[in-house]
């Protein structure tokens, strides 16, 4: 991994507030724990950056599948039974239970490798057998679900201290940028990261609309 901009590093005091909602209201503790365990192989954390646990990405996919995305409770359910299977036939314990290396032996085993032309997916072979498909389509959803948890606003459960934006140097919601901001070569990440509810606090102390027109335009009617 490239060493990270001090810009954006995250140090771990700074990282998800415990005072942050942690309700789960679609996985139990043990699905939440796997689903969990999947998403920091997927994004992992160091001492430097949060990763996906820090984040909250279960949260976010908890939420998703309690909301917008109830068609893929059927996936996460036969998924995470496939996998508990798969983990216990082959080693003995959950996946859980099995060291950082030998998940991502399992990981890579259904997505492919992290640098390739193209991860295998949703890209079924004829020869799976229907426990591999199931497992195939898992952990692509996962992998979907992970991202967007990861970068999405932090009202949907995951991004927790916007700590995906500001890994990528991402300045979040704001109601509008100046030219300067605007202009090529400016540093986004000189900009204080706002999230959603930023803004929503903010409603009562609106800027003015000058601030965000531009000068050669004539807005006289």
């Amino acid at each position: 991994m490239a060493t990270p901009d001090p810009v954006t590093a995250v140090p771990a005091a700074q990282r998800a507030s415990s005072s942050e909602s942690v309700a789960l209201v679609s996985l139990n503790d043990e699905e939440a724990r796997t689903v969990e365990a999947i998403a920091e192989r997927l994004i992992p954390g160091d001492d430097h950056n949060a990763g996906a646990t820090d984040a909250g990405v279960v949260y976010y996919i908890d939420q998703a599948i309690g909301g917008f995305s109830t068609d893929l409770q059927t996936v996460y359910r036969r998924g995470l039974r496939e996998l508990d299977a798969l983990c216990r036939h082959e080693s003995g314990v959950p996946f859980t239970d099995l060291g950082p290396a030998a998940q991502d032996d399992v990981v890579r085993q259904y997505l492919g490798p992290e640098v390739q032309e193209s991860a295998e997916g949703l890209q079924f072979s004829r020869a799976d057998q229907p426990g591999e498909a199931i497992l195939r389509r898992f952990f692509a959803v996962v992998r979907e679900h992970t991202v967007e948890g990861f970068f999405c606003d932090p009202v949907y459960g995951g991004n927790r201290g916007a700590v995906g934006w500001r890994l990528v140097g991402f300045p979040g919601a704001h109601w509008g940028y100046t030219a300067k901001e605007m202009a090529a070569g400016f540093d986004g990440r000189s900009v204080p990261v706002k999230t959603l509810s930023d803004l929503r606090r903010e409603l009562t102390n609106l800027p003015p609309n000058d601030v965000f027109t531009r000068n050669d335009l004539n807005t006289e009617r």
